[in-house]
């Protein structure tokens, strides 16, 4: 069985106990030296007899009327505390650990040899956590390296010479094939024709009949033993080489056997030993003291935006200009955060709305902290694992990943983050709207529409309304968190007050444009905002496959145009109504 009771009470000390004949008194202090609630009874033999408690010695004092000095163990022992041997399926015990405060381990002739309470089942698996934490800091590590040293000037990597060397350390063709020649070579000598030379091409074209094409390997899904090999890749190591001052020899066995202990935990062979743990942390620590190299101009840009952006990050604000013309730009990112957001979701949206010129942006854990008003949790300063981009395992990755971001470079040591835009994902967003604003001009529209051009992020605006006053701000799509796409009136005029006024006068009429439009709206006054919005909302990604990502763009314009004939008077009304109200 992968866990015995053993791994829990493995290398612990021997438990202290009390004899039936001992008063209560001296197990209280017993209890109260080392912190106790409990203690086993056994008697002269060492045979287990029960467990005394300090709430059993409380309910006897009570009882029987008796003082603290006149009551034995004896008076006070719960026998009813189950029994283990050392090789029982852990698994068991824990069940009964979930009714039970503790459970009793005992040898073949019933002599205790062990005690665990829930304290120890939380600290063991708390200590598994830990290992494969520390697992996942070293492969984290080390992917940040690879992908470091096959990076290009600006900080990309570099996709075709990752995609050779991945071909090259996962490819076992040539192993496979020296083998299938020495089958024939030895087919050939029991045969009688051991002399014989093998032609090359007639042993490719018989080994090609045995050769099943398997499609490369993409990085994320390499085995840890493909990871050492690529950081050990003779076209990278010699700069490796230099950062590490070690041989290459000697980096290959810390992470051999780094490899065979993450085997032991993935696959719960059992439990790793004292010094595994220990090689565990050493390597952690290590490479934490060698972080990845990355490109000077990026290194250089990143700093320079630190301070730049230090004001904007304290205030955990986006950023926005007066939108009182239509050549203004507008970023439409503004969200109310629902109580069930995650904590991190200030930070997506913080992503979300910088300007596209922006590809990476380096933050410091204590400006994070500010953009989400919280404080980090200790694993983010301790590991490098708690930054990985897992879009499943990980609630806080999640955010930044949803609205196009990625962790590209991690500094723990200086507490340095660096996010950058997924190319890949501006690329949809550039093919998504080039599709929506052509069918768009297609389309006979209630307003007129600017010239747009998508330029790769999440959202875009098509118009400025109304159109016969002053402008109360943009019609836009956007998709925003949460899997959500949004056909909206971004109301933004430059003042927070008047944005207010209109986003009112709209509300108070909110049952006869719902009604005009046969439809509900999401009405977001902002209250803390200086815009405010009213949106309709389709579930709907980027990431969404083809044919979903072409009814999105159909119920989107549909959707804006029936939207903006139902609210366009209204609008063109509160419009002038706040500006008589200024005036006056």
């Amino acid at each position: 069985m992968p866990y015995s009771v053993h791994q829990l009470i493995e290398g612990h000390a021997k438990p202290l106990t009390v004899s039936p004949s001992d008063s209560a008194q001296k197990a209280l202090e017993l209890m109260k030296e080392h912190a106790y609630s409990q203690l086993p009874v056994v008697d002269g033999s060492g045979r287990s007899l029960g467990m005394v408690t300090s709430d059993l010695i409380l309910q006897a004092l009570e009882y029987f009327g008796v003082t603290i000095d006149a009551l034995k163990v004896s008076n006070a022992i719960d026998t009813k505390v189950h029994k283990f041997r050392s090789e029982d399926n852990l698994f068991d015990l824990l069940d009964d650990l979930r009714d039970h405060y503790a459970a009793l381990i005992v040898d073949g002739d019933g002599r205790l040899t062990g005690i665990v309470t829930n304290y120890d089942t939380a600290e063991y698996f708390r200590r598994r956590a830990e290992d494969t934490m520390l697992v996942e800091d070293i492969e984290t590590t080390v992917k940040d390296h690879i992908l470091a040293a096959f990076a290009d000037a600006s900080g990309e990597t570099d996709q075709t010479a990752l995609a050779s060397a991945i071909d090259e350390v996962t490819d076992s063709r040539k192993s496979t094939q020296k083998r299938f020649e020495n089958a024939l070579r030895r087919y050939l000598e029991l045969s009688g024709y051991g002399g014989v030379e093998l032609d090359a091409d007639w042993v490719e074209q018989a080994f090609s009949h045995l050769d099943s094409k398997r499609p490369p390997k993409m990085f994320d899904d390499l085995t840890f033993a493909e990871y050492a090999s690529l950081l050990l890749h003779r076209s990278r190591w010699p700069d490796y080489g230099r950062l590490f001052g070690l041989d290459s020899k000697a980096v290959q066995k810390l992470l051999d056997e780094v490899r065979q202990t993450r085997n032991i935990l993935a696959h719960f062979r059992g439990e790793i030993s004292p010094k595994q743990r220990d090689q565990l942390r050493f390597c952690a620590g290590w490479l934490a003291q060698h972080p990845p190299v990355i490109p000077v101009t990026q290194m250089v840009y990143d700093a320079a935006r630190l301070s730049e952006e230090a004001h904007v990050v304290k205030e955990a604000r986006v950023p926005y200009a007066a939108s009182g013309s239509s050549d203004t730009r507008v970023v439409p990112a503004d969200e109310e955060l629902a109580p069930d957001d995650s904590r991190y979701a200030p930070l997506a949206l913080w992503l979300q709305s910088q300007p596209i010129s922006h590809d990476r942006v380096t933050l410091t854990f204590e400006q994070i902290e500010g953009i989400i008003n919280s404080t980090l949790p200790a694993s983010a300063r301790q590991h490098r694992s708690w930054w990985a981009n897992d879009s499943v395992g990980h609630v806080q990755s999640q955010q930044w990943l949803e609205v196009g971001w990625r962790v590209s470079y991690i500094n723990m040591t200086e507490g340095r983050i660096t996010f950058a835009r997924i190319k890949e994902r501006e690329k949809a967003y550039i093919d998504f709207y080039s599709a929506l604003l052509s069918m768009l001009h297609q389309r006979a529209t209630p307003f007129s529409l600017k010239a747009a051009s998508p330029d790769g992020h999440s959202w875009i605006t098509v118009a400025w309304v109304p159109e016969d006053g002053l402008l109360a701000g943009p019609l836009s799509f956007s998709f925003s968190r949460n899997q959500r796409f949004r056909v909206e009136l971004y109301i933004d005029t430059g003042e927070q007050k008047r944005n207010k006024q209109i986003f009112d006068h709209l509300d108070a009429h909110k049952d006869e444009i719902e009604s005009a439009l046969g439809d509900s709206l999401s009405w977001e006054r902002l209250t803390d905002k200086r815009a405010s919005r009213i949106a309709l909302y389709m579930a709907g990604s980027i990431t969404d496959d083809q044919e979903e990502l072409a009814h999105l763009r159909r119920w989107a314009v549909d959707s804006m145009i029936a939207f903006y004939t139902a609210i366009k008077e209204h609008l063109s009304e509160a419009v002038r109504s706040t500006q008589v109200r200024s005036v006056n």
